[in-house]
């Protein structure tokens, strides 16, 4: 368990990366007149090492999000004064694991990692001091006759395990704990917005022991409503999911390979495709249109002749795209799951 749960509120005021083994994006944070330093996780310790992260774009609690904007500025206690606050992404109903999309940290192209998501959101926060940001995790400090470590401040403060923490084995075992789950969220004062980011590893399971947060059983899926129920106006940044591929379809002698990839719309509305992505790990696209019903799920043929993703049956990842860039999810596959020609892979 957590031994200080803790959220953070402040503004942002300087960002850096720690390019190490356990890489973070570290944000400077200030708060009535003290310096802090949120630690956030882009890369896992223990495979599989990509991060599962969902950004929630128009946030919507009322109850919480009005909680935390009467919160004054540093750190509030989670367990002892606040507990009326604290998270669970197993229980809350703010979260499901399928809701989220794996990330790398840091991938060449646009919108495609971590940091796309995350730099330029700190960076307008450096901008204007009326977007607040809030740190759910664990505290740490102060550390008097110690400046810290990337920002020189002192004493040091801060907060990290900024994620999920329960179903964790291993090592990390002992941080597991029940309502004590790490989250990112962003206050736009001027226009009374929120935004959250929710991280996960893939490591860890969504089945856990509601004393505990101990892992019920060796399978890490499971979903995040729990006990608690979903929150119908937390929109979610994609609802569509790449659900399978023909990846080495049978060979014929009059045309090209036809491969597919089929998507599906998770969700309870519409989704429009007018000008989303599907692409190939090697950077080649291929533009979609219309529409998907709530519910539809759709093949689409794929045209490598004419510039398209390319599917080698020798492994590589799938890519789907929304229309600005952004990465609604991603699949990887190896040789063994494109053995049989003509079947379909499922993902």
């Amino acid at each position: 368990m957590l031994r200080n749960y803790k959220v953070l509120k402040g503004i942002a005021s300087d960002l850096t990366l720690d390019e190490d083994e356990d890489p973070h994006i570290e944000i400077r944070i200030e708060a009535a007149g003290v310096s802090y330093r949120i630690a956030v996780n882009v890369r896992s310790k223990v495979s599989p090492h990509d991060l599962l992260y969902a950004n929630v774009v128009d946030f919507r609690d009322p109850t919480l999000t009005a909680e935390l904007a009467a919160l004054p500025m540093g750190l509030t206690d989670l367990r002892k004064d606040r507990p009326d606050l604290a998270l669970d992404y197993v229980r809350g109903g703010f979260i499901e694991r399928e809701d989220m999309s794996v990330a790398p940290f840091q991938m060449t192209g646009p919108k495609n990692d971590l940091r796309d998501f995350i730099e330029p959101l700190v960076q307008e926060g450096m901008e204007n001091d009326e977007i607040h940001f809030y740190a759910f995790g664990e505290a740490w400090g102060p550390e008097h006759n110690k400046p810290d470590q990337y920002f020189d401040f002192e004493p040091g403060n801060g907060i990290h395990d900024i994620h999920m923490n329960q179903g964790n084995t291993g090592d990390f075992r002992q941080t597991n704990g029940p309502n004590q789950d790490g989250a990112l969220l962003v206050h736009f004062t001027d226009t009374d917005e929120w935004l959250a980011i929710f991280l996960a590893f893939q490591s860890q399971n969504w089945n856990t022991d509601a004393a505990t947060g101990h892992p019920i059983g060796e399978n890490r899926g499971g979903q995040g409503r729990g006990e608690g129920t979903r929150r119908p106006q937390t929109a979610i940044t994609s609802s569509l999911r790449i659900l399978a591929a023909m990846i080495n379809p049978v060979n014929r002698a009059d045309r090209t390979e036809d491969e597919t990839v089929t998507l599906i719309n998770r969700s309870d509305a519409a989704v429009t495709l007018d000008g989303w992505k599907i692409q190939d790990g090697e950077g080649r696209g291929q533009i979609l249109s219309g529409s998907l019903a709530a519910g539809e799920l759709r093949t689409f043929p794929l045209d490598p002749e004419n510039g398209g993703p390319q599917l080698a049956n020798k492994g590589g990842d799938i890519i789907l795209l929304t229309a600005d860039g952004a990465v609604a999810d991603r699949v990887g596959y190896g040789k063994s799951e494109t053995a049989n020609e003509g079947w379909t892979t499922i993902f």
